[in-house]
């Protein structure tokens, strides 16, 4: 599945911002997308309220790791998506 890079906006994860996609719209939730070539593969998902106490952290340990990440945005659950470094 290809998004186009225009449909990205960010989430600040406590200081921590993250391209994210919204995908109410999307008819399912795909494992695996590209964004301009940079291919992503479905990482971890969680429910959205409460997800401060582990999200920022998440991001930053595949930040570390060389790891690209994609917050994605579907009902109640934010869904993780990375890319290899």
């Amino acid at each position: 599945m290809e998004i186009d890079a225009r449909e990205l906006g960010t989430l600040d994860l406590d200081g921590a911002w993250v391209q994210y996609i919204d995908l109410h719209d999307y008819s399912f939730v795909p494992t695996r997308f590209t964004i301009s070539e940079r291919e992503y593969g479905f990482q971890s998902s969680m429910v959205i309220l409460g997800h401060g106490a582990v999200l920022p952290g998440r991001i930053r340990e595949l930040r570390e790791s060389g790891k690209q990440a994609v917050v994605a945005e579907r009902g109640n659950r934010y869904y993780v998506y990375v890319s290899p470094p």
